[in-house]
């Protein structure tokens, strides 16, 4: 019986956080000889009013989905020269939700996002996607922090 590969799976929202993860992701990859797959995860916006909502219409809800497509696929055709299987899935739904069972569906060794380090009332507002991910995932996670000026400053030194 032939044993598949192992798998990593990187969650992106294409910034620069989520760059700095998969470049990780890919780095450890490499040495563990693993797949990766690279998953980003969006929901159709709902604008609410008083006692209604408001869905997006079919031409923009395609709209978005192509986008996040391109986008994607330029991540994905990035790290496809340095040395590692790699794929991409586009998923719709909030990321806390669809992205930890996407990742034990694919029998992840291990799930990799990457956090802005927001803290105060930043974080309140916008939560933090990355410690939800933590708190539900079934398969070990590394959350990976773009580095600080000062941070890669005192390593040079």
């Amino acid at each position: 019986m032939t044993q598949s590969p192992h798998r990593i799976v990187v969650a992106t929202d294409f910034g620069d956080s989520s760059r700095v993860a998969l470049d990780w992701a890919v780095d450890l990859a490499r040495v563990l000889r693993c797949d990766v797959t690279v998953v980003h995860a969006f929901d159709m916006p709902i604008y609410g009013v008083p006692d209604a909502a408001f869905l997006v219409d079919a031409k923009t809800a395609a709209r978005l989905s192509n986008d996040a497509q391109r986008a994607l696929d330029a991540e994905v055709d990035r790290v496809r020269e340095l040395g590692v299987t790699v794929a991409g899935r586009l998923l719709q739904g909030d990321p806390r939700e669809v992205i930890p069972p996407f990742a034990a569906q694919e029998a992840a060794r291990l799930l990799v996002v990457g956090t802005h380090g927001r803290r105060g009332l930043g974080r309140m507002l916008l939560g933090s996607v990355a410690e939800s991910i933590v708190r539900v995932a079934s398969v070990p996670v590394v959350v990976v922090r773009r580095p600080t000026p000062d941070a890669t400053a005192s390593r040079s030194s």
